[in-house]
């Protein structure tokens, strides 16, 4: 996390920084303690894949990841959309060489998942926004268009922004 976080920080800020950091560092801990007392808890194999795959420690996140999808198909967890537009990022990030198309289609699988099943998520512009990356850095100029296109109004401001920049930006490319 604190490769995330670089540069000087003024003291306040650099105080929420840390204390974000020792509470998921607790919250590991706590993790794994559960998991291994239970390793049928869903909720914690969840919570720790998510912090094992956002830490990029994607080996030891991935297996956790898998018996949750099987444990937890309904999404009692609540933590499903999440896991999965993470794992779509590191399938996105990681495509490149020989493994390239194999990575940007489960990374499609994975965020198009989150936008088919879980429309009600916090996660679900997300998804589509990834989902529209994906497509354009594939140069899949129409479906990337068609995608974006879908978050014009999207409630999140940042992400609303961003696609109109990226639209902007591929529909000039596409003349």
């Amino acid at each position: 996390m604190i490769r995330l976080n670089h540069g000087y920080s003024p003291p306040d800020e650099f105080f929420g920084v840390m204390e974000s950091i020792f509470k998921e560092e607790e919250a590991f801990k706590e993790l794994k303690v559960a998991v291994q007392k239970n390793p049928d808890d869903s909720k914690a194999n969840a919570g720790l894949a998510l912090i094992y795959i956002k830490r990029g420690k994607f080996e030891q996140g991935k297996p956790l990841f898998d018996k949750v999808v099987k444990q937890d198909p309904n999404n009692e967890t609540g933590l499903l959309p999440e896991l999965y537009v993470n794992v779509a990022l590191h399938y996105g990030n990681n495509a490149a060489g020989d493994n390239a198309n194999d990575n940007f289609q489960t990374a499609e699988e994975l965020l198009q998942k989150v936008i088919d099943t879980y429309p009600d998520s916090k996660f679900y512009e997300d998804a589509q926004y990834y989902l529209g990356i994906t497509y354009a850095i594939q140069q899949k100029s129409e479906l990337a268009i068609a995608t974006l296109e879908k978050l014009r109004d999207a409630k999140d401001e940042e992400i609303r922004q961003q696609t109109t920049l990226l639209l902007d930006r591929l529909k000039s490319m596409a003349k």
